[in-house]
C-alpha cells in the first residue's frame, strides 16, 4: 500500500484496501491513510472523500494525517469549499489541525483567489495553539496576488519577523509576485534587495526569474544577475526548476548570452526526463524567444512526444488534465513560433489534446447539437455591406464550431462591459452547449477582439472542438487577417514588427526588447491622406495573439492606429475623430480546420462606418486608390497572402504597371 502512496497509484491502492477483507486482513488508520494519501497525489479528491467517509462505517478512526491528506487532495482539486469543511469538522472528531492542516486549507483557498479566508485561516492559528511556520505564512501572502493586495502581503511579513519566522525564498517568490500583480515595481525590487540584506539562502535563479517578473529594464542589475548565473553554472549542477525559470529569464528580458544559454541546454539536455511538463514549457519558451537552440528545442520535443504517447488521461483529476493540456499547447506554439514543430509532436498533441476534450464532453453530458449547415461566406453586395451591424451576427455555423461577427462596443468575454458576446451566443444557443457557460474555457472563445475593433471571432461548441482549435492555433494552422488604417505612409518594405510585449492589469501594452515574444506581419496595399495627415492601409497577419498586439506594434513603430486612445497622442486622437469615431482595425478573414480536417474560410466586409472613414480619404497614387476601391466595393476580400503591396521606386515614388501598355509609370507625389 505504502509504494502505491508514494507513486500516487490510487486505482492499484482502492483495489489492495478492497481486496483486504476477503483475505482476512481488518483494513486499519494506517490502510486507510495510505489510500487517501494515494489519492491525494493522483489527483482524486473525491475517492480521498469516499474513503475518509467510509472509515466510521469499518470502525477506523481517522486521524490528523487522514484529514491532512483529504484536504490536500481538496486543495488540488481547487474545492477550497470542501478543504474548509473538513477542517471544521476536525474538532468534532476529536482530531486536532497541526501545521500541515492549515497550510493545504490555506493553499486551497491561495489557489482560487480566496485571500479573506486564507488569512483569517492565518490568523486564527495561535487560537488553535498552532504557530504558523513559514510555510502557512508564505500561502497567506500568495493568497493576497490574485486581489492585488500587496498592502497586507507586506503585514503578513511584517508578522512573520515579529513571530520570529524567517522568511525563506518562497515567501519572496510570493511577495515578488504578489507586487507585480499590483504594479508595484519599486517595492518589489526593495524587497529583492531586503532579501540579500537578511541573508535569506536564494537560488541561483531567483533574481533572473524575479527582475524578469517585474520587467526590471536596468542594464546594471541585469548584467550582474546573470553574472552570478554564469559563475553558478559553471561550478554546479543546477535542477530542472533552476535552469526552466533561468531560460524563461532569458526570453522575458531579451538577453544576449549565447554561451551562458548553451551551458544551461548542456546540463538541461541530459535531465530532461526529470523536468515537469511546465519546467519543459519554460525551458522551450526561452529558447524560442531569447534565440533558437535547435538541439535544445527538438530534445525537448522528443521528451513531450514520448509523454503523450504514453499518457493516462483518465489519472488526471479535472484541474491536473487541464494544466496537463496548458503545458502541452504551450510547447506547441514556442516549438512553432521557433520554426521547428515536429510532425511527430503535433500528430501526438492533436490526438490526445482532442482525446481530453471529449472526456470532458462526456463529464459534462452529450450535447443536443443539430447538424448545422454552414451559412457560407457573407454575400458582398452593395446593399449588404452598408446596412449598420451594431449587433453581433453568425456568419458560419458548423456542428461543433461558429464563427461570430463582433461589432464594435461588443466584448467577447470578460464582463467589464454590458454588452457581451458571450452572452449573445448564450441567449442565441441555450443551454445545450456546455462549453459555452464555462469561464475557464472562455466561453468556447478561441481568441478575443478588442472593445474598440470589430471582425470576426471564433467560438467551439464542444470541448473536443475547442481544445481541437487550440492546437491548430498553436500549432500556426488558423490564419486570422486584419485591415488597418493608421498614420503615416509606412514603407512597403516593411515586412513584420518582431517586438516583444508586455502588459500589467488594464494599463496600456508596451512593445520593446522585453516581455512576451510577438510578430506581426504585414502589407501596406495603399497611401492616402485626410486633409494634413498621411495614411496607409495596410493588411495584417499575426503570427501571435498578444493583448493589443496590433495596436502596440503599430505604435512602437511609429504608425498608431487611426483614432486609438491608448497607443496615440491625445491630440492626435482627437483629431482622429473628424475621420473616424473609433479603432479603425477590422478583422475581415479567418481559415480553419473542421474536426475531419475540411477547410474552412469566413470573409466579411469592412462595417459601414469604416468604409464611411474610407470614402473620406483621398488616394496618393492610382495603386492606393485602386486598392481602396476594392474595398469600398467588397472586392478586395482575399488571403494576406495574395494582396499586393504598394511598389516605390529607388526615390520613395508610388509606381504602378500601366493597365494597357504594361510599362511602369512614376506617379509624383
Amino acid at each position: 500500500m505504502s509504494a502505491c502512496e508514494k507513486g500516487g497509484r490510487w486505482q492499484l491502492a482502492l483495489n489492495l484496501l478492497s481486496l483486504m477483507p476477503e483475505a482476512t486482513v481488518v483494513p486499519n488508520e494506517i490502510s486507510f491513510n495510505a489510500a487517501v494519501s494515494a489519492c491525494e497525489k493522483g489527483d482524486q479528491w473525491q475517492q480521498a472523500l469516499n474513503l475518509l467517509s467510509l472509515m466510521p462505517d469499518l470502525r477506523v478512526v481517522p486521524s490528523e494525517i487522514t484529514y491532512n491528506a483529504a484536504i490536500s487532495a481538496c486543495e488540488k482539486g481547487g474545492q477550497w469549499q470542501l478543504a474548509l469543511d473538513l477542517l471544521s469538522l476536525m474538532p468534532k472528531a476529536r482530531v486536532v489541525p497541526d501545521k500541515i492542516t492549515y497550510s493545504a486549507a490555506i493553499s486551497a483557498c491561495e489557489k482560487v483567489g480566496q485571500w479573506q479566508r486564507a488569512l483569517f485561516l492565518l490568523g486564527s492559528m495561535p487560537e488553535a495553539r498552532v504557530s504558523p511556520d513559514e510555510i502557512n505564512f508564505s500561502a497567506s501572502i500568495s493568497a493576497c496576488g490574485p486581489g492585488q493586495q500587496w498592502q497586507l502581503a507586506l503585514e503578513v511579513l511584517r508578522k512573520m519577523c515579529e513571530q520570529q519566522v524567517m522568511p525563506d525564498e518562497v515567501s519572496y517568490n510570493a511577495l515578488i509576485s504578489v507586487c507585480e500583480r499590483s504594479q508595484q515595481l519599486e517595492r518589489g525590487l526593495q524587497l529583492l534587495g531586503e532579501s540579500r540584506e537578511r541573508g535569506v539562502s536564494l537560488s541561483v535563479a531567483f533574481f533572473p526569474w524575479a527582475i524578469a517578473r517585474l520587467s526590471i529594464d536596468d542594464p546594471d542589475i541585469i548584467s550582474a544577475s546573470f553574472d552570478e548565473v554564469a559563475l553558478k553554472v559553471s561550478s554546479s549542477q543546477l535542477a530542472p526548476q533552476e535552469l526552466s525559470n533561468i531560460a524563461w529569464a532569458f526570453g522575458m528580458l531579451g538577453v544576449n548570452n549565447p554561451t551562458l544559454f548553451q551551458a544551461l541546454v548542456i546540463q538541461a539536455v541530459p535531465q530532461l526526463e526529470s523536468f515537469t511538463m511546465g519546467d519543459l514549457l519554460k525551458l522551450a519558451w526561452g529558447s524560442a524567444a531569447s534565440g533558437v537552440d535547435v538541439e535544445l528545442l527538438m530534445a525537448i520535443q522528443s521528451e513531450v512526444t514520448t509523454r503523450l504517447e504514453h499518457v493516462d488521461l483518465h489519472s488526471f483529476s479535472e484541474l491536473s488534465r487541464i494544466a496537463f493540456l496548458q503545458d502541452t499547447l504551450g510547447l506547441l506554439w514556442a516549438s512553432n513560433f521557433a520554426g521547428l514543430c515536429s510532425s511527430n509532436l503535433l500528430a501526438s498533441a492533436r490526438l490526445v489534446i482532442r482525446q481530453a476534450g471529449a472526456i470532458m464532453d462526456r463529464a459534462h453530458g452529450p450535447s443536443s447539437s443539430p447538424a448545422c449547415e454552414s451559412m457560407g461566406k457573407l454575400p458582398s453586395t452593395e446593399a449588404d455591406l452598408w446596412q449598420p451591424a451594431s449587433t453581433p451576427q453568425t456568419i458560419l455555423d458548423l456542428p461543433d464550431r461558429l464563427v461570430i461577427f463582433k461589432p464594435p462596443g461588443w466584448e467577447v468575454h470578460s464582463q467589464h462591459t454590458e454588452l457581451q458576446l458571450s452572452s449573445f451566443l448564450q441567449a442565441t444557443l441555450g443551454k445545450r452547449f456546455a462549453i459555452m457557460h464555462d469561464e475557464e474555457h472562455q466561453c468556447g472563445f478561441l481568441h478575443r477582439l478588442d472593445l474598440p475593433s470589430s471582425g470576426l471571432v471564433l467560438a467551439a461548441k464542444s470541448y473536443e472542438a475547442y481544445y481541437d482549435l487550440k492546437v491548430q492555433l498553436n500549432a500556426g494552422e488558423i490564419a486570422r487577417d486584419y485591415v488597418i488604417l493608421c498614420h503615416g505612409w509606412m514603407r512597403p518594405c516593411l515586412k513584420d514588427i518582431k517586438a516583444k510585449v508586455y502588459w500589467r492589469g488594464l494599463l496600456p501594452t508596451i512593445a520593446g526588447d522585453q516581455g512576451k515574444p510577438s510578430l506581426t506581419r504585414l502589407k501596406v496595399t495603399a497611401h492616402a491622406r485626410h486633409r494634413a495627415t498621411s495614411l496607409s492601409l495596410v493588411a495584417v497577419r499575426i503570427a501571435t495573439g498578444r493583448r493589443h498586439q496590433i495596436r502596440s506594434h503599430f505604435s512602437h513603430v511609429g504608425h498608431p492606429t487611426v483614432c486609438d486612445g491608448k497607443y496615440s497622442a491625445e491630440a492626435t486622437f482627437q483629431s482622429d475623430k473628424d475621420l473616424c469615431a473609433r479603432n479603425f482595425l477590422h478583422r475581415y478573414r479567418l481559415a480553419f480546420k473542421d474536426l475531419a480536417g475540411k477547410d474552412h474560410e469566413v470573409m466579411m466586409p469592412v462595417p459601414a462606418d469604416l468604409m464611411i472613414s474610407l470614402q473620406s480619404v483621398t488616394s496618393r497614387d492610382i495603386q492606393s486608390a485602386e486598392t481602396i476601391h476594392d474595398w469600398l466595393s467588397g472586392n478586395s476580400l482575399r488571403s494576406w497572402h495574395d494582396y499586393t503591396p504598394l511598389t516605390l521606386d529607388f526615390g520613395g515614388n508610388t509606381q504602378t504597371r500601366n493597365k494597357k501598355g504594361g510599362q511602369w509609370q512614376l506617379l509624383l507625389v
